[in-house]
């Protein structure tokens, strides 16, 4: 997920407003229409209680979340039984930040409509095992309910040691990852908190404080909470 300074964001929320209305297409609508239409809806500076997007509503942790960011792209998508690149698909992504806590939420989702002849070409990082993650990543708690191209559904919190640039302090960021989808249609989301480590202290799970190992818990629950509401909302 890419930063932002804590300044660029207090200044997004005195200038931006809150996002109440959800953002629906029309079925005819191509995947370069639906792109503008989701870059015109979610502007930067704005604040975000919920992102709700066609059928797809995510209502946010507490928090003051402002867009940082807004992208969206049209990548090349194989359709199945064959080489032909389905130029149709369209996919959209925000950055979010709270200002006070510095916490971060990326959120990216399908906005073209589903076909039962795309799928996603590689499993999200939330649904790679231990045996897949980085070298410098620890896995303290992960779900894995369906681990397919064409239908992943995982949760995964995840640490990785850091030192802060400005004060040379040991940090761990914990990442809390989110993936539903079916048949090219999916829903990601990445939450990411960075917390002291003391100095000399490892990431394993045990030597953790414990309202850490608190907080890695509940986000545990709440993305396991999360992916079951997106499948519900889909008929998953």
């Amino acid at each position: 997920m890419k930063k932002t300074t804590l300044m660029a964001s207090l200044l997004l929320v005195l200038c931006g407003h809150a996002l109440a209305e959800p953002l629906t297409f029309g079925w005819l609508e191509s995947g370069q229409a639906r792109r503008q239409k989701f870059e015109k809806h979610f502007l930067i500076g704005d604040t975000l209680q919920q992102f709700a997007v066609g059928k797809k509503l995510v209502t946010l942790p507490t928090g003051s979340w402002v867009i940082s960011e807004v992208n969206t792209f049209a990548p090349d998508v194989t359709q199945v039984g064959s080489g032909d690149v389905d130029g149709a698909t369209a996919d959209a992504a925000l950055d979010l930040q709270d200002p006070q806590s510095g916490d971060q939420i990326y959120l990216q989702t399908l906005i073209s409509p589903p076909s039962n002849r795309i799928w996603l070409s590689s499993l999200s990082d939330s649904c790679r095992d231990a045996s897949q993650a980085k070298e410098d990543v620890v896995i303290y708690q992960q779900q894995l309910d369906s681990k397919k191209t064409d239908r992943q559904s995982c949760v995964k919190v995840s640490g990785r040691k850091a030192v802060d640039k400005a004060s040379g302090e040991a940090q761990l960021a914990l990442t809390t990852s989110v993936m539903e989808s079916r048949d090219g249609d999916y829903l990601e989301y990445f939450y990411t908190r960075t917390v002291a480590l003391p100095a000399g202290q490892a990431s394993d799970l045990a030597a953790l404080d414990k309202p850490t190992r608190a907080f890695i818990a509940s986000q545990m629950r709440w993305g396991v909470a999360l992916k079951a509401e997106i499948a519900r909302q889909m008929g998953w």
